[in-house]
């Protein structure tokens, strides 16, 4: 694994244990008899270099810090969470006066399935999208812009540094990663 993509999961994992991201917090809404889950990385069928870890990492994160359900292997799991990333796209997002590509938008589609292993059927089986958006001409550490959704802008912000499309995807995956965990604690 390179350098810069574990400084993206890095930044990625501690962005969601410092925010919390938001997510409801109905453990007891979950069927009693599921107390462990097992997460797998998930498979990726795109050209996307690290982007099945990132999201898997994420997800393992926020399930730790959340204490929603304890994370063991797949043989000794209540429920496993397993996904697929589907596809990850740059579209033009915004143009010039003179119709040149401003920014883009990068999005990402993860299909997720929760089994529930005890009761042997499927909890939740859903498609997630999540994009950021990017631009080839700004620097994203003096554009003005809240680039990852934290509140802080440019020098405030520690992880708006770097390439914009990398900054991007760490954007999309915590979409993607908030709503699969909303989903889950807040299914029943």
């Amino acid at each position: 694994m390179n350098m810069e993509l574990k400084k993206n999961i890095s930044a990625i994992i501690s962005l969601l244990l410092l925010s919390n991201c938001g997510f409801y917090s109905f453990t007891g809404s979950l069927p009693p008899h599921i107390k462990t889950i097992s997460i797998p990385i998930f498979v990726n069928e795109t050209a996307e270099f690290g982007v099945a870890e990132a999201i898997t990492d994420g997800v393992i994160a926020v399930f730790i810090e959340e204490n929603i359900l304890k994370i063991v292997g797949d043989e000794n799991a209540h429920s496993i969470l397993r996904g697929i990333i589907k596809k990850v796209n740059d579209q033009p997002y915004t143009y010039s006066e003179i119709e040149e590509v401003q920014e883009y938008r990068l999005n990402i589609t993860v299909a997720v399935e929760w089994y529930d292993t005890v009761e042997e059927k499927v909890r939740l089986s859903k498609s997630y999208s999540g994009w950021g958006v990017y631009s080839l001409t700004e620097d994203i550490s003096s554009d003005g812009i809240d680039n990852d959704g934290d509140g802080l802008i440019d020098a405030e912000d520690s992880d708006e540094i770097g390439d914009p499309r990398d900054l991007a995807v760490k954007v999309a995956v915590d979409k993607i990663t908030t709503d699969v965990i909303n989903d889950i604690v807040s299914m029943w």
